[in-house]
């Protein structure tokens, strides 16, 4: 019988995401600073379910985003890069 190891760029935190998701109101743990305004949007790899890619630059990808404004974290949202 021939196991293999799991994919380390398909495990822990690089698990993908397996749906498309938007959600608002945030809860934050601790405290950001009212200053610190704008959005952060973070491009990587996300095989989509069921494809097990044998590279970490082969397969789909998903831009993830989040919104901070006034101390808040107003919301994240994540999609599928359509390719």
């Amino acid at each position: 019988m021939v196991t293999t190891a799991p994919k380390p760029y398909l495990t822990g935190h690089y698990t993908p995401a397996v749906d498309e998701i938007t959600a608002t109101e945030l809860t934050v743990e601790g405290s950001l600073p009212p200053e610190l305004t704008g959005r952060l949007i973070r491009n990587s790899h996300n095989p989509k379910p069921g494809v097990t890619p044998t590279h970490w630059f082969k397969g789909s990808g998903m831009v993830h985003g989040i919104r901070l404004r006034e101390g808040r974290a107003e919301w994240y949202r994540n999609r599928w890069v359509h390719t």
